[in-house]
């Protein structure tokens, strides 16, 4: 492995690693990543973050270990489901490079539009050639779905095979619509393929207080976007446009609860962040409901 100069990250994504510590990497790979990383444009950030919306870090590091609970727990169920790895959004997080590390028969596709090449040269330098060469990293805006599409399959996406998709952070940014057109080109192959979505439900269920946190902490990340507010996320309503069924749907409590974190969130209301497992949906008009 060849020394080079630390990798700047963006201002939020720094925060966010900053925010999910010993969460964001599991592996000596993955955290080789991270310590190639500048993070210190978050530094301010992730403070005031800290300061005003105490409950951020928590959720990042929840969302984080939900996601690799899930990901195991569909492994040991289907091996094959969790062999072919796409992230949407993967930006310079170490999740595909930590389960490669992992699962020596995982081939992954990382999709991003910015600092792509950043990332491949990461994974080059602190992976070994066996595993660096099971990442694909691919330059694709994701709002184009064409071009989405084009850019899986050369990457080597096998439509045939189940595959595991993971939207870690990306629904706050792209529109409903955007969000439903790539979860049904996930499921556009193998009906055995998954989706896992982290994403932010509506605020009027909240209570008083977590809605306005979530309001403040919400328009306080979209503010170094250039944006008002973050994308909400109806989970019905996406559900039928991008024709799925969820299997699954958990809050911040109810991730606490099963994997024993430190109480922060007692009851749905307490947090808008959700949770969901996705597959290709039996009938047309399935939904859920909480």
């Amino acid at each position: 492995m060849t020394s080079t100069q630390p990798v700047r990250a963006g201002r939020t994504a720094a925060m966010v690693m900053l925010l999910g510590g010993d969460q964001v990497a599991v592996t000596p790979e993955g955290r080789a990543l991270i310590a190639r990383l500048e993070l210190s444009c978050g530094i301010e950030l992730a403070h005031r973050a800290t300061r005003d919306t105490p409950a951020a870090a928590q959720r990042i590091r929840l969302r984080k270990a939900c996601i690799r609970t899930w990901m195991d727990e569909l492994a040991r169920r289907d091996p094959n489901i969790t062999l072919q790895l796409v992230v949407p959004g993967a930006g310079l997080a170490p999740l595909a490079l930590d389960w490669c590390a992992m699962h020596p028969h995982c081939h992954a596709i990382e999709l991003d539009y910015e600092q792509v090449d950043a990332k491949r040269a990461l994974i080059d330098q602190c992976a070994p050639a066996a595993l660096s060469k099971r990442i694909t990293c691919a330059t694709t805006d994701l709002r184009a779905i064409d071009a989405t599409r084009n850019a899986l399959v050369a990457s080597g996406w096998n439509f045939a095979r189940p595959a595991l998709w993971v939207f870690e952070g990306l629904s706050y940014y792209i529109s409903s619509d955007e969000l439903a057109a790539l979860i049904r080109l996930a499921f556009s192959g193998s009906s055995e393929t998954k989706v896992i979505l982290e994403f932010s439900g509506p605020r009027h269920s909240l209570s008083p207080a977590a809605r306005a946190d979530t309001e403040a902490y919400h328009q306080f990340i979209a503010e170094q976007l250039g944006r008002n507010d973050l994308e909400v996320t109806d989970i019905d309503a996406l559900a039928r446009s991008a024709h799925a069924q969820i299997e699954r749907l958990v809050d911040p409590s109810m991730i606490e609860e099963a994997l024993a974190f430190p109480r922060f969130f007692l009851a749905a209301g307490d947090s808008a962040m959700r949770m969901a497992l996705l597959a290709p949906a039996q009938i047309p008009s399935q939904t859920h409901t909480q």
